[in-house]
């Protein structure tokens, strides 16, 4: 598995419900194709946002730091996405073990 930390600063208070999730990839030279709305590649079906919730919405004040990993889970038959908020409390993991969701793989 692979994963991140992203860290983010609130600019005003708020209740957070989860976290949007795009890419935006260069294919080749001037070829790009994104999922993000301010650069969203037309007509493209093939690939989609996606929304990561987090159980317990949670309170986040005005200057707080929020801090969440997320992980990429590899088997030989599915792929999925784990996630956890530490910061500004900690939460469990998410979608743990691809309970949840998960994409299957070819084989």
């Amino acid at each position: 598995s692979s994963g991140i930390n992203a860290e983010y600063g609130s600019d005003t208070e708020s209740v957070l419900h989860g976290f949007a999730g795009y890419f935006d990839a260069q294919l080749y030279r001037d070829v790009y194709i994104s999922t993000h709305p301010d650069t969203h590649s037309p007509d493209m079906f093939s690939w989609f946002p996606m929304f990561f919730p987090i159980k317990q919405p949670q309170l986040v004040r005005q200057g707080e730091k929020i801090v969440i990993d997320f992980w990429r889970v590899v088997e030989p038959t599915k792929v999925w996405y784990e996630w956890a908020l530490s910061e500004p409390v900690t939460q469990p993991i998410h979608n743990s073990r691809g309970v949840t969701y998960w994409i299957g793989l070819f084989s």
